[in-house]
């Protein structure tokens, strides 16, 4: 009977202490397990953060890519500009050479009907002005559709970029720095000076004539006077 008492209680304590080294085991392998997640947790962390790094980087390359990009736009439009520009300047100057060639037909026309004006001769000499003109006019027509335009010379302040002055003379006419007399022509091709105008350039009156000028305006207030004086006497 004892035997049989002890045996139930072995068969009682069993169980628990089966269950305490289940549990241990649990226990251990739990924790091996908790351990092998942080390990795999932190490789995951390094992998975000590089990641993240990485992502970054690629924002900044883009971010500087766009800044690039939009550099190369501008210098682009701009450069399109200059060669439209360029373009453009040749078209209108391409054809500058042979109007240069033309202006001496002009000048030698020009020539030939200011020496009919002075012939006293009628009939032919009338006849040969009115086609010079026909020709001048004609000339005249074809160049002034490409661009070309005479340069305003006579009574004109004198400027150095559209006249060439060879020679500085006295006028009474014209004021200091104006243009006396054209001997060339100048024109213009769209807004380029071509060729300046040749012109002689007054240099304003001499001494002798303001003195004259002075002089005779004294003169005339010396009558004025003398025949105020003569009225106020009657």
């Amino acid at each position: 009977m004892v035997q049989n008492e002890q045996q139930k209680m072995e068969e009682e304590i069993l169980p628990d202490v089966q269950e305490e080294k289940y549990n241990r085991m649990k226990k251990t392998e739990l924790m091996a397990t908790i351990a092998s997640r942080d390990v795999q947790l932190q490789e995951m962390e390094e992998k975000w953060e590089k990641r993240e790094a990485e992502l970054e980087k690629i924002r900044e390359n883009e971010k500087s890519y766009k800044e690039q990009l939009i550099r190369m736009q501008a210098d682009f439009e701009n450069y399109k500009k200059r060669e439209e520009k360029k373009k453009q300047e040749f078209m209108e100057y391409a054809k500058q050479e042979l109007i240069c060639q033309l202006l001496t037909v002009i000048d030698n026309l020009e020539r030939a009907s200011s020496y009919t004006k002075n012939q006293s001769e009628e009939g032919n000499n009338e006849n040969i002005k009115e086609g010079l003109r026909g020709i001048l006019k004609i000339f005249r027509d074809i160049l002034e559709k490409e661009g070309l335009k005479p340069i305003e010379a006579v009574g004109e302040k004198f400027d150095p970029y559209c006249h060439e002055a060879i020679m500085n003379v006295e006028s009474e006419k014209y004021p200091e720095d104006t243009i006396v007399e054209e001997l060339v022509k100048g024109y213009y091709l769209k807004s380029k000076v071509i060729r300046p105008s040749v012109v002689k350039v007054s240099k304003g009156t001499s001494d002798k004539e303001k003195e004259k000028g002075e002089k005779g305006i004294d003169l005339k207030n010396n009558n004025n006077n003398e025949k105020g004086d003569n009225t106020n006497n009657k």
